[in-house]
């Protein structure tokens, strides 16, 4: 199976993004911070821009749009 594409905006960089993939293949960027805090959806809609919560992941490369 081939690898999900990453994801895009800020999610592509951010701590709380998780990657969550199908057993039809398809993947969603899921936000951490939604179970916490209902401000946040739960699976934001690509690209995220702008974002109150955004935290840069330890070594991550730059957020590509």
């Amino acid at each position: 199976m081939t690898p999900p594409p990453a994801p895009r905006g800020l999610c592509g960089t951010c701590a709380f993004a998780r990657v969550v993939t199908t057993s039809r293949g398809s993947a969603f960027v899921r936000c951490a911070r939604a179970e916490e805090d209902p401000r946040y959806p739960k699976y934001p809609p690509l690209p995220v821009l702008a974002c109150p919560g955004y935290v840069r992941e330890t070594g991550a490369e730059p957020a590509g749009c």
